[in-house]
Formats: structure tokens, sequence, C-alpha cells
């Protein structure tokens, strides 16, 4: 009896599938629930996938195109830059869990609402990501161009 392993590509779009189709489905409860028409979630929908279907050519086709020490610079970054940015965010979150008398931030501009709390949640991580990504690929190109 051989054993078939799944290629890992497939696992990823199995994933990607998943989080668009649990994405999708979230986005239609909550438009449905709003009273948005069939045709405008149907529009939203053609639109978000096709531009996430753009974005994604254009990645594996980035990535593709990378020498191997570009390609690592974005894989230490990413994990070590992002790991480490989220460090302050996990404090944050134990101290509101613990002292909720403090009050959760909230995005400038946005209402005190569930929603806009999971807006600002999603943007703090985000940016914070992002930051520390960039931090790191900096000092990782910095340190092997000595």
């Amino acid at each position: 009896m051989t054993v078939s392993r799944i290629a890992p590509w497939r696992w990823l779009a199995a994933l990607f599938a998943l989080a668009v189709g649990l994405g999708g489905l979230l986005g239609v409860a909550s438009s449905v629930s709003r009273g948005a028409s069939l045709g405008a979630l149907a529009l939203m929908a053609l639109a978000t996938a096709g531009l996430t279907a753009l974005g994604v050519w254009l990645a594996v086709m980035y990535w593709r195109r990378l020498d191997e020490a570009a390609r690592e610079a974005h894989k230490w970054s990413w994990f070590w830059g992002g790991n480490i940015a989220l460090i302050p965010l996990l404090v944050g979150f134990f101290v509101l869990v613990e002292r909720p008398e403090f009050g959760a931030p909230l995005w400038p501009g946005l209402e005190a609402t569930p929603g806009n709390y999971v807006v600002t949640g999603g943007l703090a991580v985000a940016f914070a990501l992002m930051a520390g990504y960039g931090v790191a690929w900096l000092y990782w190109w910095l340190w092997k161009s000595r």
C-alpha cells in the first residue's frame, strides 16, 4: 500500500477556498440582514473574487521571479517581524481583558459599535504585522549587505 501525499500548494488552495467561502458567507449574511439586494451581493462577490484572484496571481508571478536572497529576506522578515510585532498587541489584549474599565481604543472617526471594534482590531493587527515585517526586512538587508 502506498501513501500518497497531498502537495502543499493544494492545502494552501483548500485553506484559501475555505477562508473565502466563510468570509463570503458572513458577508452575505451581514448584507442580507441590512437589506442589500441580491444583485449588489453578487456584484460584490464577483469583484472580491476577481481582485483576490488577481492579487494571488501577481504574488505568484512576483515570487517566481525573485532570487534566493530576496525570497529568504521575505520569509525571515515575515516570520520574525510578524511574530515580534504581535507581542504588543497581545499585551494590549490581555490588559483590556483584565482591566475593561480602560476601554478599548477605536479607530478615529468610527462610532462605538461591535463591527467598528472588529475593524479597529483588524487594522491594528494588519498595521503591526506590516510594520514588524518592514523593520525586519530592512534589518535583514542591512545585516546581509555588510
